[in-house]
């Protein structure tokens, strides 16, 4: 019985930590997106320069890190949700 409890709180905590992950990713993908956008609108002031293409890559970066956090927290969002304890009858 005390088995069951011990892996039944290990879960919960694992639970836990996955939600709070998912959450976290989310809010780091939604600030680079919002980065994301705000350089790319401002290399297109650059069209052309030197500090444009700079700015562009720079948002591109903020792109594929937003996507990337995205994907982490779909990741530990189905971990978080998912994860359930079988309990012997």
């Amino acid at each position: 019985m005390s088995d069951v409890a011990a892996v039944a709180r290990v879960v919960g905590r694992g639970r836990r930590f996955a939600r709070f992950a998912a959450v976290v990713a989310v809010l780091l993908a939604g600030g680079n997106l919002i980065a994301w956008g705000n350089r790319w609108y401002i290399s297109t002031w650059h069209a052309g320069t030197a500090y444009g293409y700079d700015i562009l890559h720079a948002a591109h970066t903020a792109l594929v890190t937003g996507l990337v956090c995205l994907v982490v927290a779909a990741v530990a969002a189905a971990v978080g949700w998912r994860l359930r304890v079988v309990r012997a009858d």
